[in-house]
């Protein structure tokens, strides 16, 4: 695990190491005897398991009050991120929350083709936040021909790319412990139109916990 001093802090670039726990917005890796707790987005933790050895490239906040880990399993996850909250006013949970609700090339399109309506859906965002995040990234996200596995006549319907596949859902709810048949019981009554994974993993929790 590479680490480097700078000015007194700690950078870790990845970590790689057994997947203990997953949340639900984030994970517990275990490395050389120590658990490190690593938010991060819906995306991610649909590509790791527990019990796998995975490596998660991070980046860690650092506040006055606070010192926070991030990380993402895919490279190209952590750089939007790291894009996202250079944004004035954007900081790491508003920009887990964009890497919740849209896959990376989604978001590159909504920057890109001005969709202030898509990206204004992700919870915490508003239409003015939506226009900034535009602004500023327009010109550092690349372009239309450069994103892989966009099918361009898809474009227009980018708002509709949250995804909401109630079996990904219903596994993350076994990770966290319950039964097949309480995650489904807890997912039967709720309305998925429009909402986030993380939206609806909350209102089943609810649910379960009633």
């Amino acid at each position: 695990m590479p680490r480097s001093g700078v000015m007194g802090e700690i950078m870790i670039s990845y970590i790689k190491g057994e997947v203990v726990k997953k949340g639900i917005d984030y994970l517990i890796i275990e490395n050389n005897g120590i658990g490190y707790y690593i938010n991060t987005s819906f995306n991610t933790l649909k590509n790791l398991s527990e019990g796998d050895v995975s490596s998660v490239f991070t980046y860690m906040h650092i506040r006055e009050d606070v010192l926070a880990l991030y990380g993402f399993s895919k490279k190209d996850e952590l750089e939007m991120f790291k894009k996202l909250i250079s944004v004035n006013g954007i900081g790491p949970k508003a920009g887990l929350a964009v890497l919740s609700t849209y896959d990376i090339n989604s978001v590159k399109v909504a920057i890109l083709k001005d969709d202030v309506n898509a990206i204004s859906k992700v919870p915490g965002i508003g239409k003015k936040t939506a226009s900034k995040i535009i602004l500023d990234l327009k010109d550092k996200v690349g372009s239309i021909e450069e994103i892989d596995s966009i099918n361009l006549s898809d474009i227009e319907v980018i708002n509709d790319s949250v995804s909401n596949d109630i079996e990904d859902i219903s596994k993350v709810l076994m990770t966290l412990g319950f039964s097949q048949l309480e995650a489904k019981k807890a997912l039967e009554n709720i309305d998925i139109s429009g909402k986030t994974e993380n939206q609806i993993i909350k209102e089943a929790l609810k649910n379960l916990n009633r």
